[in-house]
C-alpha cells in the first residue's frame, strides 16, 4: 500500500548550489515539497559535469529531482521581497552561500530567524561561518584533501587519490538532512525553528573512518605512528582472478578455517596462531600467493559466490556498467529507469531508503529553471506558517525524550546510534559475554579506540538472549524504547525474537533501523562483510583509481560504515516524524552498497546512458585544469589545486609569480588546459615541490584559488581550524586512556552542545538499567546476573 510519506506537509526553500543540493533532494525523497530556487542566470550546478550526450548537466539533474523549479533575482529588492514571503510560508530554508554573503543582501540566518521564529535556517559552507579558514574558497576536490578523506587512497610512491563524484558536498548533503529533521523533530517541542551552520569540512571528517580517534591516541602517548596509504592494505586485500578482480576479508577464526579448508587443509596452515590476524601476518606473502593462485582460475563473480557459500567475506569489484546491470541491485530495483530531465531517461538510483519496504526516493525529474515560477507565483503556499506565542526557550538536546536501544555492530548500527546519543538520546547499547560487539574486542582487548568513538555516550546492558527470560526482558525493555538499531546478517534479529514483527507486536510505536551489507532482501541478501566491501560491488573500487592502472589502487579506508550509518539515523528519524502522524512505527533500512551506489549516482547515470564512458580519472576532473594533488617539500607532503575557470587561471598565475611558462597561449583557454593537463601539472610541480603544503595553501588562498593541504587525521587534531571550531574533543577513556573524539559537524541555536563522555563497559550499565528502566529489585537483578540472564561488567 501507499505509505504516508514522513515529511508530507513540510515546505522547504532551497538555494543551495554546488554544495549541499543532496539536503533538499534527501527532504524531498521523504515528502517534503522543496521549491529550488536559482537566479535568472541559471544555478551553478548547471554548469558542472558530469554531462550528458545532449549537454544536460547530469549533477543538477541528480541532486535535484523530486524539486519544483523557480527564479528570483536576489540582487534586486523584488527578488528579496519574494524570497521572504515565501520564508514566511516555509519550514526550513537552505543555502550554501559563502559567509557573509547573505547578510551582505540583508537576509543573515540570524535576522531570518529572528523575523521567522518557526523557521529552521541551514547554512551549508565549507569551513563553518567562524574560524580561520571560513573564508577560503574550496571545491569538492581541496574539501576531500583537508577533511582526511584522501590520504589512506592510493599507493606509495605515487599521489594520493581524490574521491570520485561529489563526496564532500553529498556528505555535506546527507548531513544537511539530518541537522534540518533533527530541528523539525525539536521544533514540535518548542516551537521555535533555529540556525544551523554546517562545515563541509567537519561532514566529511566526521564520516572517513576510525584514523582521528586512534591517531589521538598515539598522540596521547607521544608515539610516532605514520599515517599515510598502502593501497588496498593487507586487511582488506584485492586479489585478481579471471577477467577482474575482489576484496577479500577475513577477520574472524571461523573465516579463517573456511579459507583454510578452501585451500585443501595443507598442514602448514594448521597452527592455531594463523587464527588471528596478527598471526596470519607472519605468512602474508607466501598465503596471498596460494589465495591468488586459486582465485585466478575463476571470475570475480565465481569467486565470490564460492567464498560467501563457505562464510567468508568477499565481493567482486564491478565497474559502473556491471554495478547496472547487477542481478542483486536489479532483483532490489536500485535503479528505475526514468526521465531525469525533460525529454531524457536513463537508469536513477532509486533512493537511499526504504520504510516498510517501500523506497523513499526518486519520484520527478529535475525542473527546468523557472518550471514552476507561475503556480508558486500564483499561492503555491498559501498560508504563512504561524509564530510561536511563547518565549523562545534556551537551548536543550532535541531527542532528550527518545530512548534507543543499540544492537549494532562494528561500525554502521553504532554510528547512528551515536548521533541519537549525542544529541539527547538515552542509548542503551545491548551486547552479551558470548556476542560482543566484534569491534569492541577487535584489539583483544575489553574495549578499543575504534569503539570507544562509535559507542560513546551510551550505557552499556549486558543480556542474555539465548535464554527465553533474556528475551522476555528484552520486550519488556523495547516497551520502553523508540528505536531500535543494528546491522547484523539478514535474519539475525529474527531468529534472536527481537525482529521487527516481533517487536512491533510489544510496542507498536518502536521503529526498527536496520542496515545490512546489500539490504535485507534481494538475490544476495544472505551475503555476510564489513563496510570495505561495499567498496568493490558499489563501484566505488573500480572508480577511485589512477588512470592508467594495471590493477585498483585501493584504500584502506572503511568508508562507507560511517555515512551509512548516518544514513540509517536519518531513515530512523524519518520513521519518527511519521509516527507523530500515524501513531504506528515502523522498519526503516538502508542497504549499505546502495550508500556506495547513490554517492556515485550521477556517474552511473552517465555510464548508463552512454555505455563505457565512465572510467577512473584519478585525480582529474572534467571541469578545469590544471586539477590535481601536487607533491610539496617534505615527506608525504601534498596539496591540493583546482582551476575553475579562467578566472581561477588568472588568479593563480599572478600567486605564483606569473612565470614565463604561463604564457604558453593554449594555457588562455578552459579547453586548451584541458588538453596539456601533463605539461601544467609538470610544471606547477616545480612550484609546489620547493614550497610546504601549508606554504603554498597559504600563498594561492590569498589570491582566492581553491587549494587546500592534504591532511592525515593527525593533521587534523593539530589544526587551528578545526580546533578554533570545537570539532577535537578529548577525554580520557577507560581502559585505552586520553584519546580525542571527534566533535560535531553543525552548531545549531537551539541545541545544546553534543554530550559526549565514555564508552561503557560491557553490561556497565545493566544494574542501573534493570533498576530504573525494567522496575527489577536489587534481589531480582542478582538473580538474573546469578542465572547469566543478565551481565553486568566487574
Amino acid at each position: 500500500m501507499t505509505q504516508i510519506l514522513p515529511l508530507a506537509g513540510y515546505r522547504v526553500v532551497d538555494l543551495a548550489d554546488e554544495k549541499g543540493e543532496l539536503a533538499g533532494r534527501l527532504l524531498a525523497d521523504f515528502g517534503a515539497e522543496v521549491i529550488r530556487v536559482e537566479p535568472p542566470t541559471g544555478a551553478r550546478s548547471r554548469l558542472l559535469p558530469p554531462f550528458a550526450p545532449s549537454g544536460t548537466s547530469l549533477y543538477f539533474a541528480y541532486r535535484n529531482a523530486n524539486k519544483l523549479g523557480h527564479v528570483l533575482d536576489l540582487e534586486s529588492e523584488a527578488g528579496r521581497a519574494s524570497l521572504l514571503d515565501l520564508l514566511a510560508r516555509a519550514d526550513v530554508f537552505i543555502e550554501s552561500e559563502m559567509p557573509g554573503r547573505m547578510a551582505s543582501l540583508g537576509l543573515d540566518p540570524k535576522t531570518l530567524s529572528e523575523r521567522f521564529p518557526h523557521l529552521v535556517v541551514l547554512s551549508i559552507s565549507d569551513f563553518g561561518q567562524t574560524g580561520p579558514y571560513r573564508d577560503w574558497v574550496a571545491t569538492d576536490a581541496t574539501m576531500c584533501s583537508v577533511s582526511g578523506m584522501q590520504f589512506k587512497a592510493g599507493v606509495q610512491g605515487r599521489e594520493p587519490l581524490l574521491t570520485p563524484g561529489a563526496m564532500a558536498y553529498d556528505i555535506a548533503g546527507v548531513m544537511g538532512a539530518f541537522a534540518s529533521m533533527t530541528a523539525l523533530y525539536q521544533r514540535e517541542r518548542t516551537g521555535y525553528g533555529q540556525t544551523i551552520d554546517l562545515s563541509v569540512l567537519e561532514a566529511v571528517a566526521q564520516q572517513t573512518d576510525w584514523s582521528f580517534s586512534n591517531g589521538s591516541m598515539t598522540d596521547a602517548k607521544l608515539q610516532e605512528a605514520p599515517q599515510t596509504r598502502f593501497g588496498s592494505g593487507p586487511m582488506y586485500r584485492i586479489f585478481p582472478c579471471k577477467g577482474g578482480f575482489v576484496r577479500l576479508v577475513i577477520l574472524s577464526p571461523r573465516q579463517w578455517q573456511a579459507m583454510r579448508a578452501w585451500l585443501g587443509e595443507p598442514e602448514y596452515l594448521q597452527d592455531k596462531k594463523y587464527e588471528s590476524f596478527l598471526g596470519r601476518m607472519e605468512i602474508a606473502e607466501a598465503l596471498n600467493v596460494m589465495i591468488g593462485d586459486l582465485f585466478a582460475t575463476m571470475t570475480h563473480e565465481e569467486v565470490a559466490f564460492e567464498a560467501q557459500k563457505r562464510g567468508i567475506v568477499c565481493t567482486p569489484v564491478l565497474a559502473p556498467g556491471e554495478v547496472l546491470e547487477n542481478v542483486h541491485f536489479r532483483s532490489r530495483k536500485t535503479f528505475v529507469d526514468a526521465e531525469y530531465a525533460r525529454g531524457e531517461r536513463g537508469p536513477v538510483p532509486a533512493g537511499f531508503f526504504e520504510i516498510d519496504r517501500e523506497r523513499q526516493g526518486f519520484r520527478t525529474r529535475a525542473p527546468e529553471k523557472g518550471e514552476h515560477s507561475a503556480r508558486i507565483a500564483a499561492g503555491l503556499w498559501p498560508d504563512h506558517r504561524s509564530k510561536p506565542v511563547h518565549p523562545r526557550p534556551a537551548p536543550s538536546r532535541p531527542f532528550e525524550d527518545l530512548r534507543l536501544l543499540d544492537f549494532g555492530i562494528g561500525g554502521v548500527g553504532v554510528e547512528a546510534a551515536r548521533l541519537f546519543a549525542e544529541y539527547g538520546a538515552d542509548v542503551i547499547k545491548i551486547e552479551s559475554r558470548t556476542y560482543p560487539d566484534f569491534i569492541r574486542t577487535v584489539m583483544s582487548t575489553p574495549l578499543s579506540g575504534s569503539f570507544a568513538s562509535s559507542s560513546r555516550s551510551k550505557r552499556g546492558l549486558g543480556i542474555n538472549l539465548k535464554t527465553e527470560e533474556g528475551k522476555r526482558l528484552l520486550h519488556e525493555l523495547a516497551r520502553h524504547a523508540d528505536i531500535v538499531t543494528e546491522n547484523g546478517s539478514t535474519g539475525t534479529m529474527d531468529s534472536l525474537g527481537v525482529g521487527y514483527e516481533a517487536l512491533s507486536k510489544t510496542n507498536p510505536r518502536i521503529v526498527l533501523a536496520s542496515s545490512q551489507l546489500l539490504g535485507d532482501h534481494g538475490a544476495w541478501a544472505d551475503w555476510i562483510g564489513y563496510g570495505p566491501s561495499t567498496q568493490p560491488i558499489g563501484g566505488l573500487v573500480h572508480l577511485w583509481d589512477y588512470e592508467q592502472g594495471d590493477e585498483p589502487a585501493g584504500s584502506t579506508s572503511i568508508f562507507p560504515d560511517h555515512l551509512a550509518g548516518r544514513l540509517l539515523a536519518i531513515s530512523a528519524l524519518a520513521a519518527v516524524l511519521r509516527r507523530r502522524k500515524t501513531g504506528r512505527g515502523g522498519h526503516a533500512s538502508v542497504a549499505q552498497a546502495e550508500a556506495v551506489v547513490h554517492m556515485l549516482g550521477d556517474l552511473l547515470l552517465k555510464e548508463g546512458i552512454a555505455p563505457g564512458s565512465v572510467k577512473p580519472r584519478g585525480n582529474r576532473s572534467d571541469r578545469g585544469a590544471p586539477w590535481g594533488t601536487y607533491p610539496c617539500a617534505g615527506v608525504d607532503q601534498w596539496v591540493t589545486i583546482s582551476v575553475r575557470d579562467d578566472a581561477d587561471w588568472a588568479k593563480l598565475k599572478m600567486a605564483i609569480g606569473d612565470p614565463e611558462w604561463t604564457k604558453d597561449p593554449r594555457y588562455a583557454t578552459a579547453a586548451g588546459r584541458l588538453a596539456t593537463q601533463n605539461e601544467l601539472d609538470a610544471a606547477l610541480t616545480e612550484w609546489t615541490k620547493a614550497r610546504t603544503k601549508l606554504g603554498v595553501t597559504s600563498i594561492l588562498q590569498m589570491f582566492k584559488v581553491p587549494c587546500a593541504p592534504m591532511f592525515t587525521a593527525r593533521d587534523q587534531i593539530h589544526d587551528p581550524h578545526y580546533q578554533a571550531r570545537g570539532y577535537v574533543r578529548w577525554l580520557d577513556q577507560q581502559i585505552v586512556g586520553w584519546m580525542a573524539m571527534e566533535g560535531p559537524c553543525f552548531h545549531a541555536s537551539g541545541m545544546q552542545d553534543v554530550t559526549i563522555f565514555q564508552a561503557p563497559l560491557m553490561g556497565e550499565h545493566t544494574r542501573a538499567i534493570a533498576r530504573d528502566v525494567l522496575g527489577l529489585s536489587e534481589e531480582e537483578i542478582e538473580a538474573k546476573l546469578a542465572a547469566g540472564v543478565l551481565e553486568a561488567a566487574s
